[in-house]
C-alpha cells in the first residue's frame, strides 16, 4: 500500500527496479499497480535499456506528468547509469570446466604472460579490460607484496589465485572451481578496476534521461568525489534550458568509494549502498559494518542512503521471502537507510507487486521498534553531536539543526499527529529527516521537482501547493492545504495537535519559527495553541 495508508503512515521509502512487464497490459498500467503496491521512486536500470530507449521514453511519459496541486508526488525516478564492467569474452561453446588447482590464463586475446603454462585454460577478456587488470595488479602488488591476489568472476563463485601478471594479464591457479560461460564480470579483492566511471555509453543515456526528465541519476563505480564532480558539471553542460539538475546518487560498491566517503558526500545529493560489489571487493564479513558505517555517514551529511542487493532474493521466483532477507530489511531500516531497493525482485520476477508489498510490510515493523524511546534516545544523541560540530555556520548551523530537532522531538513528546515544514529548498525537510521522526513529517514545497526529491528521505510526505506567496497569501492558504491533506490521507481528526515550522522575516530562507496547532471541527479555523520564534 502507499506511504501514507495504513495504521500509521510508513516513513523508510521503496526503490522498485523497472524490468520487464505482463504481456497483458502496457506500462502505464503496470508503473500504477506498482505505485498502488507501495512504491515511492522507480529505478531504470541503463543497463539493460531497450532500442531507441523505447520503454523508458513510455515510461518516463507516464510518470512525469505534473503534480496535482495539493497533493503528493505520486513517484519519483532514479536513473541508474551502467558504468564500467570488466568482463571477459564468452568463451565458445557450452563454457569452460574449471577445476581446482588448474592453471588458467586471463588477459587479452591471444596473449600469454610469462611464466604461463602452455596447456593452461584461457579466459579472455578486451584489451582494455586486460591492461586495467594488469594496472590494478600492479597497484595491489605495491600494497600488498607478500599476499596472493584472488580474482573474483562473477558473483564470486568462481575464484583465481593469481600468482603473476603483467600489463595484458594475469596468470593463476583455480582456487574455487566450476562451469565459466557467459561474458561473466572480473573482479579483484582488495583493489579497484582501473576503467572509466563514466564511459561513452553511460554518457549516451544520461543525455536522453535529461531530455524526458528524471529526478536522480545513479552513477556507477564511484571512486572518488572528482567522479561525482565529472558527471555534476557533464549534466550542467546538457541540461535543457529551464531545467533543474537532479541530484547524483553515488553508488558505493569500490574500495575507492569507502575510503572517501566523506568527500563524496559532499558533492553528491545521496548515496546507494551497492553490497553486491561490495562483498566481492572487501569480502562479505565487511559488508555488514561497512552498511552501517555508509548509512550513519550519509545521515550527518543530511543525504539520504539507500540499501540494496538481494533484499528480498528469494521472492524472484517464491511468494515469500526466507526469514534472514525478512531480518535484512529489517536491520537496514534500524541502520539508518532512508531507503530499501528491489532489483531482480520486481524486475524480473515472477509476483513483483507482492515483492513491494511484502517489503513495505517489513519496513513498518522496524519502524514501530524504531520509535521506541530508549531506541530514539541512542540513535539520536550521535547525531545531534555531529551536526553542532559540523555545522557550515557557527551560529545559523547551528540555530537550523536546533529547529529541526526540537520540531522532532516536541512532535514526539506532545503526541502530535505530524510535523509540518514549510521548505522552499527541502533543507528544511532533510535537516529534520535526520533525527528519524516517529511521526509523519509533512513537506510543503513550491517546486514538483523538489517535492520528487524529497521522495528519498527517510519519514518525508511532500506536498506540492503551486504559485504560493508567503507575502500575499499568508498562512491561510498553507494551513488549509494541511488540514486538507492530513484529513484525507493521513486520518487527522478533532483535538490532533500539530507542529508547524517555517521561516519569518528571513530574507535569505531558513526556519525560525516553531508552532502548535489543534485541528478543529470541519469547517473551523485550527488554533493557535503555542508559538516559539528563534
Amino acid at each position: 500500500m502507499r506511504r501514507h495508508e495504513g495504521e500509521r503512515a510508513r516513513q523508510t521509502k521503496i526503490v522498485a527496479t523497472i524490468g520487464r512487464k505482463p504481456d497483458d497490459e502496457g506500462w502505464p498500467g503496470y508503473v500504477d499497480r506498482l505505485l498502488a503496491a507501495g512504491v515511492d521512486i522507480l529505478r531504470l536500470n541503463m543497463s539493460h535499456v531497450s532500442e531507441g530507449w523505447r520503454n523508458e521514453t513510455e515510461i518516463l511519459a507516464h510518470v512525469n506528468r505534473p503534480t496535482i496541486d495539493q497533493c503528493a508526488p505520486a513517484v519519483a525516478v532514479l536513473a541508474d547509469l551502467q558504468g564500467p564492467k570488466a568482463r571477459i569474452i564468452a568463451p565458445p561453446g557450452e563454457g569452460i570446466d574449471l577445476v581446482i588447482g588448474m592453471p588458467v590464463v586471463v588477459g587479452a586475446v591471444g596473449h600469454s604472460p610469462p611464466g604461463a603454462d602452455p596447456d593452461a585454460a584461457r579466459i579472455e577478456a578486451s584489451e582494455a579490460t586486460a591492461r586495467a587488470l594488469g594496472r590494478s595488479l600492479t597497484t595491489l602488488a605495491s600494497r600488498q607484496p607478500e599476499q596472493s591476489p584472488r580474482l573474483l568472476l562473477g558473483d564470486g563463485d568462481l575464484v583465481l589465485q593469481i600468482t603473476g601478471h603483467d600489463e595484458l594479464g594475469a596468470i593463476g591457479i583455480v582456487e574455487a572451481g566450476g562451469r565459466l560461460s557467459g561474458r561473466k564480470g572480473i573482479t579483484v579483492r582488495g583493489v579497484d578496476i582501473d576503467l572509466d566511471p563514466f564511459p561513452t555509453k553511460d554518457q549516451e543515456d544520461l543525455r536522453f534521461c535529461l531530455d524526458k526528465g528524471v529526478d536522480f541519476v545513479a552513477v556507477s563505480f564511484v571512486r572518488s568525489a572528482d567522479d561525482v564532480r565529472r558527471v555534476n558539471a557533464f549534466i550542467q553542460a546538457h541540461l535543457p534550458d529551464g531545467a533543474e539538475p537532479p541530484p547524483v546518487i553515488a553508488k558505493i560498491e569500490t574500495l575507492g568509494a569507502t575510503e572517501a566517503i566523506d568527500e563524496i558526500l559532499q558533492v553528491a545529493g545521496g548515496i546507494m549502498i551497492a553490497r553486491g560489489d561490495l562483498g566481492l571487493q572487501l569480502g562479505l564479513s565487511e559488508v555488514p559494518l561497512l552498511q552501517k558505517m555508509l548509512a550513519r555517514r550519509a545521515r550527518e551529511h543530511c543525504k539520504p542512503a539507500i540499501i540494496a542487493t538481494q533484499m528480498l532474493e528469494s521472492m524472484i521466483s517464491n511468494p515469500a521471502p526466507t526469514r534472514a532477507e525478512a531480518t535484512d530489511v529489517f536491520n537496514a531500516v534500524l541502520d539508518g537507510g532512508d531507503a530499501v531497493m528491489l532489483s531482480a525482485e520486481t524486475s524480473i520476477g515472477t509476483r513483483p507487486c507482492l515483492a513491494v508489498q511484502t517489503i513495505d510490510e517489513l519496513a513498518r515493523a522496524a519502524e514501530r521498534y524504531r520509535a521506541e524511546p530508549e531506541w530514539i534516545k541512542r540513535d539520536r544523541k550521535a547525531m545531534r553531536r555531529y551536526a553542532r560540530a559540523h555545522a557550515t555556520d557557527p551560529y545559523i548551523g547551528r540555530i537550523n539543526e536546533e529547529f529541526a530537532l526540537t520540531a522532532v522531538q516536541f512532535a514526539e513528546h506532545i503526541p502530535a499527529h505530524a510535523v509540518i515544514a514549510a521548505t522552499r529548498t527541502g533543507g528544511t525537510a532533510r535537516r529534520q529527516s535526520r533525527y528519524r521522526p516517529a511521526v509523519p513529517l509533512l513537506a510543503i514545497c513550491t517546486s514538483d521537482l523538489v517535492a520528487r526529491q524529497l521522495l528519498a528521505c527517510y519519514g518525508v510526505h511532500p506536498v506540492v501547493l503551486y504559485d504560493y506567496d508567503a507575502t500575499v497569501d499568508g498562512r491561510g492558504r498553507l494551513l488549509d492545504v494541511v488540514r486538507t491533506t492530513l484529513r484525507r490521507d493521513y486520518g487527522l481528526r478533532r483535538g490532533k495537535a500539530l507542529v508547524f515550522t517555517a521561516g519569518i522575516d528571513w530574507p535569505r530562507g531558513g526556519t525560525n519559527t516553531l508552532r502548535v496547532l489543534v485541528e478543529q471541527d470541519e469547517g473551523k479555523k485550527m488554533a493557535f495553541s503555542a508559538t516559539a520564534a528563534h
